[in-house]
């Protein structure tokens, strides 16, 4: 915004003459040559009066190399430094330049002149009174720079008048407090017309007519800011602050923030912004003068960053309502991820190739599997080996790429040497403002105790319980696939049933315990007998079923069966009063005995019941019965 929309053309021409006048280091350079005059000036006077000129000398050398300091120190001060400034760091150089200068003029009151003689002693009265007075002329941004000039300038020179009275003037010391106090009253009172005279200057000048409408009108707060004080302002920004315009003009910025540590972090980050150039953007939380609260969003650039201090043009919208509804949005989402953690171990979300790009855990657990798998795809989450893995990847990778929502998607992710951890994902497509498609998102359940619930289930419905040997069920599935191979390449294949003689007396004389334990060494003994391909199952109480997946020759079968029959008579581990048991084996062969596997099954069955009537530990086959050439073998209880 232009200065001219809050200024007249006269207000234009008075910048145009103060920027003409003198830059900030011009300006040091003029007050430099003349403090040089002064000093030299001083030496002259004193000269004739005084003995230790040595001391006189060093005292003006001391003068001009503070004056050098002062010029160094005013550097980082000019706003075309090229440096951040803001506005603490000008005061503290300037009240360090103040002290610097004043307490080198103040100085000479140590140097001799005070004792020197009456003709000393009034030069230097004279001197350092008119200094005093002559820093209001160049200090003049800054109260408490100027009263800071004042006291280095006059405290040695009062201590003197306190402790060592003049014979001409002995109350000088109380004399000299008294024109400090006038020196400070008159510089207060000029520092305040000039705040008055700028302020009654812009009001004097005629404003221009459109441009006061256009600010009269205007919906966005406008006010024009020198320094830290506010010189005017629109209606609109005193109808925010609940103030007038002439109750607004020349108030301190800060009184218009909510705390003074907001106002000094935006007077730091805006001063600075606005010495490089720049138009500052922030949100602030100004205090109205009824003492409420609200959200503005400040914009301001200066009119003409040259001048020091800076006019700065702000814009101000009232945003409570925006923050409120943002405030609100937060804790929806908030409250809406706490509704995620209970129902949910974790959100994700994908890019539109698919790719995890983020994950928020919403358990307490610390399992950081899914973490670890960012930039992958879901589909490449699964454990190389598995069953079923491509069939499973394919239906994930189907689910995402249709674009489309999906529910309760079972995925198995990888966890080293670990189990895997099975998620149950929910998830839909996420879009822009202009229906583009960004990925997925939504919630992951860790579902790894019920699949392995599942997995359990499903394991004992095939499986016996004691023995973990497949069941019947099992067994039957895998003679169907078994005969059908074998149909198809012209195979063998062999159906071996074992009964174990005298089952009951077992559990009679030893306790059910001792039945499990012989099933259990039963069970082993016969995955001896057989290769890895084999089946050996358990039909029921006592009957075991041996199935020889392919056979070259039905002799094969016969010959597994003696090994059986063998193998499972030697002695049992347990060392208790004997009783003999025996072993009856029936074998079957497809297709010379059966065309099915029920078929199978039944004549193996018939022909292991008939080497039990035969007095047990036999194998009955198709080329008839073969007795155990071992004798029983002693289950011991």
């Amino acid at each position: 915004m232009k200065l001219g929309i809050l200024s007249s053309p006269g207000q234009g021409a008075s910048r145009a003459r103060d920027k003409a006048v003198a830059s900030p280091g011009l300006r040091s350079i003029l007050l430099q040559i003349g403090g040089q005059l002064a000093g030299i000036a001083t030496v002259l006077a004193l000269w004739p009066h005084v003995d230790q000129r040595g001391q006189l000398l060093a005292w003006w050398l001391g003068l001009s190399a503070s004056q050098a300091l002062l010029l160094g120190l005013e550097r980082p001060l000019e706003p075309t430094a090229g440096r951040a400034d803001d506005a603490p760091l000008r005061s503290y150089f300037s009240s360090a330049g103040a002290i610097i200068s004043g307490s080198a003029w103040g100085s000479l009151a140590l140097v001799g002149p005070y004792h020197a003689s009456p003709q000393a002693q009034a030069i230097l009265f004279v001197v350092l009174c008119s200094m005093a007075l002559a820093g209001g002329g160049f200090i003049r941004h800054a109260r408490s720079a100027y009263a800071a000039f004042v006291s280095a300038c006059l405290l040695p020179l009062f201590i003197l008048s306190v402790v060592n009275p003049p014979s001409a003037v002995p109350a000088a010391g109380p004399c000299l407090l008294a024109f400090a106090v006038f020196a400070l009253s008159v510089y207060f009172l000029q520092f305040e017309g000039r705040q008055r005279t700028t302020h009654h200057g812009l009001d004097a000048v005629p404003p221009v007519r459109n441009h006061q409408a256009m600010l009269d009108n205007a919906r966005a707060a406008i006010l024009l800011s020198r320094g830290h004080r506010l010189e005017v302002c629109n209606p609109r920004f005193a109808e925010l602050m609940r103030d007038t315009e002439h109750g607004l003009a020349g108030t301190r910025l800060a009184r218009s923030f909510a705390s003074r540590a907001e106002w000094r972090r935006h007077a730091l980050a805006a001063t600075e912004t606005i010495r490089r150039g720049g138009t500052y953007h922030g949100s602030a939380q100004l205090r109205r003068r009824d003492g409420s609260l609200f959200w503005a969003e400040l914009t301001g650039q200066a009119v003409d960053p040259e001048v020091s201090p800076p006019q700065v043009v702000w814009v101000a919208f009232d945003i409570t309502d925006r923050m409120l509804a943002s405030a609100r949005d937060e804790l929806m989402v908030a409250q809406l991820h706490a509704l995620i953690g209970q129902s949910a171990d974790w959100y994700w979300q994908t890019d539109p190739q698919h790719r995890l790009t983020c994950v928020t855990r919403h358990t307490s657990a610390r399992d950081d599997t899914l973490e670890r798998n960012l930039g992958r795809k879901w589909w490449q989450l699964h454990r190389p080996g598995r069953e079923l893995r491509a069939e499973q990847a394919a239906a994930v990778r189907a689910a995402f790429e249709a674009g489309r929502g999906f529910r309760n998607l079972q995925v198995e992710l990888p966890d080293g040497a670990r189990p895997p951890l099975w998620l149950s994902l929910n998830g839909t497509p996420r879009l822009n403002e202009h229906g583009a498609f960004l990925g997925h998102h939504g919630i992951a359940v860790d579902i790894t105790e019920q699949v392995r619930s599942t997995e359990r289930i499903r394991h004992l419905a095939y499986h016996d319980a004691l023995t973990g040997l497949p069941n019947r069920r099992l067994l039957t599935d895998r003679l169907d696939l078994a005969i059908a191979r074998a149909q198809r390449h012209g195979d063998r294949v062999g159906l071996i049933l074992v009964d174990l003689d005298d089952f009951r007396r077992i559990n009679d004389l030893g306790g059910h315990a001792a039945g499990d334990q012989a099933l259990l060494e039963t069970a082993d003994r016969l995955r001896q007998c057989v290769r890895a391909s084999d089946t050996v199952a358990r039909l029921g109480s006592d009957e075991f079923v041996v199935l020889l997946d392919t056979l070259d020759d039905p002799a094969e079968a016969q010959r597994v069966a003696a090994a059986i029959l063998s193998t499972v008579n030697e002695p049992l581990t347990e060392r208790r009063p004997p009783h003999p048991v025996g072993t009856s084996i029936g074998v079957a062969t497809f297709p010379e005995d059966a065309g099915s596997a029920d078929e199978l099954i039944k004549v193996a069955d018939m022909r292991m019941f008939r080497a039990k009537r035969r007095g047990g530990a036999r194998i009955e086959s198709r080329d008839g019965g073969t007795p155990a050439t071992v004798p029983h073998f002693e289950v011991i209880y």
